[in-house]
């Protein structure tokens, strides 16, 4: 992308009719937490309302088969209608592929049909969600695949994801006109300024770009990741990013599953007492590791 294309890409952002910042808290359904009752969750949803929080990010509503049918699907519905009651917006996430990270990996051409199926399931669960929860009661629509700093760095990949991205947003606005939201994630696998430079790619195709901070992995150091972060969601005029994601949990190291814990008491009141960069998107990942959630949703 040139230099000119960027900054008319930036300007979009400022224009855009949904740049009034979110202070969101991301939840990641789990079929377990089904077993959390309708007064806790509710308990649950005041509370964050209460510590400010304006909008509810559903990372996923169907996580492969889960979530996609019956009476999971009514459940997750249910409780996102509870904490639309309660005063927050929702942010839907649509279908997550348990296996993208593998997928992603397919040769050009499998990779661009593959991601035309992942279209396809997004639209699906959009129209889903619009038919059974309402349109007016979503804020936005989110995209679970996560877009790192390796799989993407030669131009032709580039081009197929911004061509999916495209794409995907023109398809999910014919559903229902919300912005649509994406997130992205960094290792030190490119330059902070070429990180930069490819988050604006993704966000010229009119998604909101939400850079997930690294504590929570902590496979850079702090000043590694600010640099990154300084790029991308910082102050300066050319940094392309919509919001960052802050994470409050700290990956348990060792095991070749992922587990975590939450962060210490004094890290999270710190990331919640902070104010999102320069009225960008302040979101924290994730409800199950906030203090008050203690009880009720298992990590």
């Amino acid at each position: 992308m040139t230099i000119i294309s960027r900054w008319c890409v930036l300007l979009l952002l400022m224009m855009a009719p949904w740049a009034h910042a979110m202070n969101a808290m991301i939840y990641q359904p789990q079929l377990r937490d089904m077993s959390v009752d309708k007064a806790q969750w509710q308990t649950l949803m005041d509370k964050l309302h209460d510590a400010g929080f304006d909008t509810l990010v559903l990372q996923w509503s169907e996580y492969g088969s889960a979530f996609s049918q019956g009476a999971e699907q009514q459940w997750l519905m249910d409780r996102a209608r509870i904490a639309h009651d309660r005063g927050l917006q929702i942010v839907v996430g649509l279908y997550a592929d348990p296996e993208f990270f593998t997928r992603q990996n397919q040769p050009t051409k499998a990779l661009g049909n593959y991601l035309n199926r992942q279209r396809t399931q997004d639209v699906a669960v959009a129209q889903r969600w619009v038919d059974k929860f309402g349109s007016q009661n979503i804020a936005g629509w989110y995209l679970t695949p996560e877009l790192d700093d390796l799989r993407w760095r030669d131009e032709t990949s580039r081009q197929i994801a911004v061509k999916w991205l495209t794409e995907t947003k023109q398809s999910l606005l014919a559903v229902s006109n919300k912005p649509v939201s994406i997130s992205s994630f960094f290792a030190g696998n490119m330059t902070p300024d070429t990180y930069r430079d490819t988050v604006a790619d993704f966000a010229a195709a009119g998604v909101k770009i939400w850079v997930q901070d690294g504590a929570g992995v902590d496979k850079l150091s702090l000043r590694e990741r600010s640099l990154y972060l300084n790029a991308t969601v910082g102050c300066d005029e050319t940094s392309p990013a919509a919001g960052e994601v802050f994470e409050i949990f700290r990956q348990i190291k060792g095991d070749k599953a992922f587990r975590a814990q939450p962060a210490s008491t004094q890290e999270i009141s710190s990331v919640l007492h902070q104010t999102s960069a320069c009225g960008k998107d302040k979101l924290i990942f994730s409800l199950r590791y906030l203090p008050a959630a203690e009880g009720i949703l298992a990590y």
